[in-house]
């Protein structure tokens, strides 16, 4: 009965040919963590009979059926770039988390990007085709040049976040942002913040917002000038013409935030059917009887760049925990062949999703990246995090607040700390409760990739999405704030405090000259 179930589910969900939509994806950005998260919605797009044109440094290894890539050239991709000895100091003035310096890094990234995208032939080709899509998709990170190419095409427009949504976004999406329960990316904060907490936070957001309303978006706009030549509006404005944005995030491990309609959350949506193991990994779990622990960093982290006295500690710990084998995903094999521990196994790559749900895997030693926290989480591996820049802190603290895991910070990475932390999380009653929290995050009335798919075709079915736009995007600073009210009202107040003083002042005056000129006209008499 399953076996027939299946088949009729797929022709049912699948449309028909005259339904078939012309869809655009636009990602400019050479991540491909980010990435990774998006194309599960364009295969799954393209399985359902619609025709998928991809522009991205990503193109599939197998040709996929109504999908075709388009790949940019001339950009680095951004795997094992990161630097960690970067991060071994860190400015907190006041001990508070000082994270505005990571917003450069993205912009530095993003304009670098855009020029790349923007001067591709690609792009100009694209432009000239005769082909009109039904909805185009694209990032909103870092920077958004690619608005105004589907600004010229003339498309609803869907945005995608692999992320929380960046201070930027709230006003673009008119979704509220209300600071002492909805800390920004670069903190390591959740919604429940303490006075000191929520002081910072609101330093952060707002000086972030500034600093992209002030540096990027010029230097966006300066771009899209000289690549299209003056007559267009500015991106600020062309941002506003969003249909919906669809982000990686879920209540169950980031919290319940209060965000418009036109915001969606499909959190997890990655995550897909889980797939056989290489047989060398299976190999080695059979060899493990108390399982292992799986240490990874995300493509960006370049392994070999961690400090020389952070791998000895890292080492030691791992050499203490005997019981356990250790995976771990570390690019250049040949520098640790002399030193590293007997119990630890190192891969050039690794399938994170498929190894985390393996039955044997006890632990994950990782940086706070979304994918690998959300797989973590979809799997029940209790989590040892350890931040290093963007919304990683955001990801780590939304782990320790419920319960998923602990936090050792990168200048607390010593044997010490790395040990006990891994003791924690290993233990029966913290990883059972791990387990029970999950179900939260897999049991939801549409699976997320569905429910991407459900909006994206209601998108292109209604030619965007009219009813769900908040007015709050065209909005000024103080229209959306309610000052000019507030003020009104303080006219008010001032009004029925002074006017009566007033009136009650004018008459005690004139009794008191009143009861003079009588008393004098008396005594004259």
């Amino acid at each position: 009965m399953k076996l027939l179930a299946l088949p009729l589910l797929v022709f049912l969900l699948t449309p028909e040919p005259n339904d078939a939509a012309q869809i655009l994806g636009l990602f400019q950005h050479p991540g491909k963590s980010h990435f990774d998260f998006f194309r599960p919605m364009f295969l799954a797009l393209a399985g359902r009979g619609h025709n998928v044109s991809m522009y991205s440094y990503f193109p599939l290894e197998k040709p996929v059926a109504n999908y075709t890539d388009y790949v940019f050239q001339g950009m680095p991709l951004l795997t094992d770039v990161v630097d960690l000895r970067n991060f071994e100091s860190e400015w907190k003035p006041l001990g508070l988390p000082f994270k505005v310096l990571t917003y450069f890094m993205l912009h530095d990234w993003g304009l670098r990007s855009c020029k790349v995208a923007l001067n591709s032939p690609l792009i100009t080709q694209l432009l000239r085709s005769p082909i009109r899509y039904d909805v185009i998709l694209l990032e909103h990170f870092s920077n958004d040049c690619m608005a105004v190419v589907a600004h010229l095409l003339n498309a609803p427009v869907i945005a995608l976040s692999s992320c929380a949504i960046m201070p930027w976004h709230y006003k673009r999406m008119g979704s509220p942002f209300i600071n002492p329960i909805m800390p920004m990316n670069f903190l390591p904060y959740t919604d429940e913040m303490s006075l000191i907490d929520r002081l910072n936070n609101f330093i952060h957001f707002h000086t972030v917002n500034t600093l992209y309303n002030l540096i990027t978006q010029p230097a966006t706009d300066a771009l899209i000038g000289q690549s299209f030549g003056p007559g267009l509006p500015p991106i600020n404005e062309i941002v506003k013409n969003t249909s919906l944005m669809l982000i990686n995030q879920h209540y169950a491990l980031t919290g319940p935030r209060p965000y418009a309609p036109n915001v969606i959350e499909v959190g997890g949506l990655q995550v897909g059917p889980i797939k056989p193991l290489p047989q060398h990994l299976l190999d080695l779990l059979d060899r493990s009887p108390n399982g292992v622990i799986y240490i990874s960093w995300g493509s960006m982290v370049n392994s070999n760049t961690l400090p020389s006295a952070k791998r000895s500690a890292l080492f030691q710990s791992i050499s203490q925990l005997k019981e356990y084998n250790f995976v771990m995903r570390w690019k250049s094999l040949d520098s640790l062949e002399n030193n590293k521990p007997t119990n630890l196994y190192t891969f050039d790559w690794l399938p994170q999703r498929d190894l985390l749900c393996h039955p044997k895997v006890r632990a994950f030693i990782t940086h706070g990246g979304l994918l690998g926290t959300t797989e973590a989480v979809h799997c029940g591996v209790p989590m040892l995090v350890t931040p290093f820049y963007g919304d990683q802190f955001l990801n780590s603290g939304a782990v320790k607040q419920r319960g998923f895991g602990v936090i050792v910070d990168f200048r607390d990475f010593d044997t010490n700390h790395i040990t006990s932390g891994l003791r924690i999380i290993l233990d029966k009653k913290f990883a059972d409760r791990v387990r029970r929290s999950t179900e939260a995050f897999r049991q939801r009335p549409i699976p997320p990739l569905e429910l991407a798919t459900w909006w994206i075709e209601h998108v292109i079915k209604y030619g965007g999405a009219p009813l769900i736009q908040s007015e709050a995007r065209h909005m000024n600073w103080i229209v959306y704030n309610s000052i000019d009210v507030l003020l009104f009202w303080l006219g008010i107040l001032f009004l029925l405090i002074v006017a009566p003083w007033k009136l009650a002042k004018i008459f005690i005056s004139a009794f008191g000259r009143g009861k003079i000129c009588d008393d004098t006209k008396a005594k004259t008499q």
